[in-house]
């Protein structure tokens, strides 16, 4: 039983969650986990987050739902009121929108 507890565990440890394959598709990321742009966590804003999500949904229209998780993040982590958030959520929805062709 030990060691199955184990290999589960580590089965889990090294695959990506949605969030960090959200965050790969954008550009954010390195495959390793390594931030890979120098604005992640740093300069980050909206409006950048949405170009780059535009970008990442026509690269890979498959992961558009991670991508939009890793944006939410991004401008959860960098907005300073309720409103901004908001204004953000509109502007992925614009993104959606371009790549859904």
């Amino acid at each position: 039983m030990d060691n199955m507890v184990t290999y589960m565990s580590h089965g889990f440890d090294n695959k990506l969650g949605a969030t960090e394959i959200g965050l790969t598709s954008l550009g954010c990321l390195s495959v390793d986990g390594t931030p890979r742009c120098p604005r992640y966590q740093k300069e980050c804003d909206i409006a950048c987050t949405t170009t780059c999500m535009v970008t990442a949904m026509s690269d890979f229209p498959e992961a558009k739902a991670e991508i939009l998780l890793a944006g939410i993040l991004i401008a959860s982590t960098h907005a300073s009121s309720m409103a901004e958030m908001h204004g953000a959520l509109s502007s992925f929805e614009n993104a959606i929108q371009a790549t859904c062709i």
